[in-house]
């Protein structure tokens, strides 16, 4: 028998993902961003970030895109600051942030 973690960011989490799987994206993007909001970490931030713009939010995707990159560079984990500032450039290619992540040709 599975115990599933009672825990508000792990109770969020599957939230977001019984509502993705019904195709349900800006409910999964609401309690991922709260998750976001609880947890603070770039991870969450990012998983957020995402649902929303799989909920074609794209200006609160952004922002929450740019938190977890933010984020991800306090830490020192610069490639996967470098991944988020790819997805950002697909939905902000003139965003000032992206001129130090400058894609590789």
């Amino acid at each position: 028998m599975t115990v599933l973690s009672t825990e508000p960011a792990d109770v969020l989490k599957r939230r977001a993902q019984r509502f993705a799987s019904k195709g349900e994206y800006r409910k999964a993007a609401l309690a991922l961003r709260e998750r976001a909001a609880i947890v603070g970490d770039a991870a969450s931030w990012v998983m957020a970030g995402a649902m929303l713009r799989r909920a074609r939010r794209d200006d609160e995707a952004i922002e929450a895109l740019r938190q977890g990159l933010w984020l991800h560079e306090r830490a020192g984990a610069a490639g996967r600051a470098q991944a988020v500032a790819n997805v950002l450039r697909e939905l902000a290619p003139d965003d000032r942030l992206l001129r130090r992540y400058a894609k590789a040709s």
